[in-house]
């Protein structure tokens, strides 16, 4: 089971909705999925499904009324794609202790079938930064926006040290450094995430060392969603480049996603754009990346996105992968 966790910096870029499309995208292929509502304090995943609020949800497993997450899987209207539903009736369900969240993912990877689709809560609580670095390919979710570009790169950040953080004991002398680097971070400073790591393996060489060869292994992939033309794979690498040179991660773009008349429709009458309309320009872009994804080639050419020029060559290409996006 490969566990796919979807997540945004905020809400309102289309998460869900990229959530449940690509989860079905996988399924059509003949691939067993489940999507799963992570977004735990206000879960909702199902009215795009078409579902009804009235089954089990993970709130029963989490307050051990059921003794593993298995009886809470539902056949959904696409083939091959099962669905378990988050909770927000019972209180303190978004806030987890560490191990119910460690023993919720062991109960995941136990799940038969090929993937399994997280749609996460917005924002950056420690819940939704812990579930999206359960793995080390998880996907971001982002529009072209100036705000929604910052707001990625700020989760990103947050998921970095978070990672930090869990590599180290609660009461080890490397959290406290970690804890006291921050507090000291000025208002208006740069504040570089390197520099903290260079001095924590210069402090600590063995512990330090491990932890950033760690996380060299974390490459998120980015989902640009409602793009519209080329001057949006700008963003797009303008936040690889700030995410590369401020936090030493890799991205993979895996995904541009038109804006497409037919996405609202589809919520409107609360069926899957992979059902209502699987030929349209969203779902092609969809498809494009669920095939990236099925044979783990994550991302475009790397020069595609890193070199700032898109040359005829280029735009050729994306015409190709994502027709009728406007480019």
């Amino acid at each position: 089971m490969e566990i796919l966790p979807v997540a945004s910096g905020k809400g309102g870029v289309g998460k869900s909705v990229v959530a449940v499309n690509l989860a079905g995208t996988l399924a059509q292929t003949g691939r067993q999925v489940i999507l799963c509502d992570f977004d735990l304090g206000g879960a909702n995943l199902h009215t795009l499904l078409g579902l009804k609020n009235n089954s089990a949800g993970l709130g029963n497993f989490i307050y051990k009324q059921i003794p593993t997450v298995e009886p809470l899987l539902q056949e959904t209207s696409v083939p091959n794609l099962k669905f378990i539903a988050g909770d927000c009736l019972y209180p303190g369900t978004p806030n987890l202790d560490f191990f119910t969240k460690k023993k919720l993912i062991k109960e995941l990877s136990l799940l038969p079938g090929d993937y399994a689709v997280l749609d996460l809560g917005g924002g950056s609580t420690y819940n939704i930064l812990d579930f999206y670095l359960m793995t080390r390919n998880s996907i971001l979710v982002t529009t072209a926006e100036i705000t929604s570009i910052l707001n990625a790169y700020s989760f990103l950040k947050a998921a970095v040290f978070r990672f930090m953080n869990t590599q180290f004991s609660p009461r080890g002398p490397e959290r406290a450094f970690i804890q006291d680097s921050i507090k000291q971070n000025t208002h208006g400073t740069d504040f570089s995430v390197l520099s903290i790591f260079d001095e924590l393996c210069e402090k600590f060489p063995e512990s330090g060392i491990k932890a950033r060869e760690g996380l060299s292994g974390f490459r998120p992939q980015i989902i640009l969603n409602r793009g519209k033309d080329g001057q949006d794979l700008e963003m797009a690498k303008r936040l690889r480049s700030l995410v590369r040179a401020k936090l030493d991660v890799h991205l993979d773009f895996i995904g541009f996603f038109p804006e497409d008349s037919e996405v609202p429709v589809s919520v409107a009458r609360r069926t899957p754009l992979c059902l209502l309309n699987p030929d349209c320009k969203f779902m092609v872009a969809v498809q494009a990346s669920a095939e990236r994804i099925s044979v783990h080639n994550y991302g475009l050419d790397d020069n595609f996105i890193e070199d700032g020029q898109y040359d005829n060559s280029d735009l050729e290409r994306l015409k190709s992968e994502f027709p009728g996006a406007g480019i």
